[in-house]
């Protein structure tokens, strides 16, 4: 039986595309906005914060980014 990655990948990219609209629209409304973006080139993290909250923040999600991958990695590979 196939793992249904399909749905649950649409799902998680509707739910970051609504964090993204009510972050905005919430900040916009204090008069203070932090951002954060990251990525990865290859294997090597990288990311600009604008302040250390984000960049804890950041640090979080790569985490659980990079755990994800090791189980994923680990699955394809057949244990």
């Amino acid at each position: 039986m196939a793992f249904p990655f399909l749905p649950i990948g649409l799902v998680l990219l509707f739910l970051g595309i609504m964090f993204i609209i009510i972050s905005a629209f919430s900040g916009a409304f204090k008069g203070k906005v932090d951002i954060a973006a990251g990525g990865f080139i290859g294997p090597i993290p990288f990311g600009f914060f604008s302040s250390p909250g984000m960049f804890w923040i950041w640090l979080i999600i790569f985490a659980a980014f990079l755990l994800i991958w090791f189980i994923f990695f680990r699955l394809s590979r057949g244990f």
